[in-house]
């Protein structure tokens, strides 16, 4: 909680300086969408994050989500977390299941990030109900596509690029008539 404090404010400063430079769209990439709100709150483009990106995304493709997180290894939540019940969602959230990897550690083994993944995600369908899998850290994009299962895989970094693509091809934004 502490870092997501301190780095919200940080993150809306930051956009809020940018937006105008000529950006479409700016992306928060980090699964947690610390300053998200700030930061719509203060820019005049979309600004996405991506953990609410993926979660949106996996509810087109399934009925209930549960997240893979690089939290510690049988870190196991089937309660909603205050980023899933801000977006009122918790009737369609399965779990939480941890890897026990640390964001900073998840390429250095490669295989075995992936095999946790797996087993996680086995897990979050068979036991919790999930009929899709959120990866819970942007870390793990260069990963994503590494990861076969028998259930769809939603990577948050790209679905906050494709929203952002999406928003600023409808001329959407946060807040006020389209531009």
């Amino acid at each position: 909680m502490y870092d997501e404090v301190i780095a919200a404010a940080l993150v809306a400063r930051r956009i809020a300086r940018v937006a105008g430079q000529r950006f479409g769209a700016a992306i928060i990439n980090c699964f947690m969408d610390s300053g998200l709100n700030a930061a719509r709150e203060l820019a005049t483009i979309p600004i996405v994050g991506a953990g609410e990106s993926a979660i949106r995304v996996a509810l087109t493709v399934g009925q209930r989500f549960s997240i893979i997180d690089v939290g510690p290894v049988k870190y196991i939540s089937r309660s909603p977390t205050r980023q899933i019940r801000s977006m009122g969602l918790e009737t369609r959230f399965a779990s939480i299941r941890g890897i026990g990897i640390p964001v900073l550690k998840l390429n250095e083994q490669p295989d075995l990030t992936v095999k946790k993944i797996a087993r996680e995600a086995k897990l979050a369908t068979t036991v919790d109900g999930a009929d899709v899998i959120v990866l819970g850290c942007t870390g793990l994009a260069r990963l994503a596509e590494r990861i076969r299962l028998r259930v769809r895989v939603v990577e948050p970094s790209l679905s906050a690029l494709r929203i952002a693509e999406m928003l600023i091809l409808l001329r959407l934004r946060h807040g006020g008539p389209a531009r």
